[in-house]
């Protein structure tokens, strides 16, 4: 069970830079679960700031399921060390919520390998109507407490200040 849960206050601040290309990625490769991890920061409140994405290969090329290939992610983690704050993903299908292995997964990651990273999911169809839009809305956030569970997290998109 999934549960938006008040007393969970850290939230998902994405900057214009990693929005762009988190949506360019999804519309490159709509066909399939597009697939990445996200880059920035965290704070001690529990709040991610998503800076820029780096999108990596789904070596399933599949529209329902993705799997990073380890030796792509360890390049990303060596390269950014200490950056990696999520991972994301797109269900190409509309699948509007996380799903049982999206679910196993982040409760591995988050629980047991005490990695604490946000997981991001963009939901479709990735169809005319979306790529003009780039609907934020579509967008859904995820992180598995150890004392709480698998909780969503509010995602707010931040306008850079020029």
């Amino acid at each position: 069970m999934i549960i938006y849960a008040s007393f969970v206050e850290g939230h998902v601040f994405i900057s214009d830079e990693a929005q762009h290309l988190l949506f360019e990625d999804i519309c490159q490769r709509k066909h399939i679960e597009a697939c990445g991890v996200l880059l920035g920061h965290s704070d001690s409140q529990g709040n991610w700031y998503v800076e820029r994405v780096q999108p990596l290969q789904n070596i399933f090329d599949s529209p329902v399921y993705f799997e990073f290939a380890p030796e792509e992610l360890l390049a990303v983690e060596l390269e950014h060390a200490g950056e990696i704050v999520g991972v994301y993903h797109s269900h190409p299908t509309g699948f509007s919520v996380a799903s049982a292995t999206d679910r196993e997964n982040m409760q591995r990651v988050n629980v047991e390998e005490q990695i604490p990273w946000v997981w991001l999911i963009v939901r479709g169809p990735f169809d005319m109507l979306w790529q003009e839009q780039r609907m934020p809305s579509a967008v859904i956030a995820y992180h598995h407490y150890e004392q709480w569970g698998l909780q969503e997290i509010p995602v707010q998109f931040v306008q850079s200040q020029a």
